[in-house]
């Protein structure tokens, strides 16, 4: 598991590290990429000894964003890359139930399992359709617009969270903190650039919800140092 993990984020970094054009800028960028992964993978291996099945959820969900094909159509590619997002949140969460033992944080991960599988169910209906649409923006495009706010939320994606050790209860505690500031993120993105409106609705009730939920996680790791 563990070897999956280091290849999977190396290979994640890589490819947020790489350039539309192989130039001499890319020669002089080689060590600072290299450094970047190096980093990841440290990274990664350190939470992965603390997180357990927590960090295969997160790795298998950053996969998955990664391995999206992007339509050029913002409210597509916005939805799906939230969708998978969700998934992670959802499979994070039965992890909790399943081999967490703080009774609370138990409740909290049913309570995000439940509304974030509502979501899922509701992009699926919204994701439907989108065949025949034109493009209106370049995914290529990480230097300005919808293709930069998406990149740049994917590097964000890529930091690992301070842990500090313990049980599982506090893993998913720091964790879905993480991938609720993750999911915020997202959520402004779809906001600024998202055409529906029926979209921006579904990201302000989102961003609204995981707020609330960040800072209750965050108490409860307050009192549970």
């Amino acid at each position: 598991m563990k070897n999956k993990i280091l290849v999977s984020a190396a290979v994640a970094v890589l490819l947020l590290c790489g350039c539309k054009n192989k130039t001499a800028e890319d020669a002089d960028n080689k060590g600072t990429a290299t450094d970047t992964v190096q980093q990841a993978t440290s990274d990664v291996t350190k939470a992965a000894e603390e997180t357990g099945d927590l960090m295969a959820d997160m790795n298998n969900m950053m996969d998955k964003v990664h391995a999206l094909e992007k339509k050029g159509i913002a409210d597509y590619d916005l939805a799906a890359e939230l969708r998978e997002h969700h998934k992670g949140a959802i499979a994070m969460s039965q992890t909790q139930l399943d081999s967490g033992m703080d009774a609370q944080l138990k409740e909290m991960a049913q309570k995000i399992k439940d509304a974030q599988q509502k979501e899922v169910d509701q992009i699926d209906k919204m994701l439907d359709g989108y065949d025949d649409k034109a493009k209106d923006y370049d995914p290529m495009n990480t230097d300005s617009g919808l293709g930069k706010a998406m990149m740049d939320n994917m590097q964000a994606m890529m930091k690992m969270p301070e842990m500090d050790g313990g049980s599982v209860d506090k893993s998913f505690a720091t964790m879905m903190i993480k991938h609720h500031q993750d999911g915020i993120k997202m959520g402004k993105t779809i906001q600024r650039y998202a055409k529906d409106t029926k979209y921006k609705q579904m990201a302000q009730k989102m961003i609204s919800d995981q707020q609330k939920e960040i800072e209750e996680l965050q108490n409860w790791l307050a009192q549970h140092k």
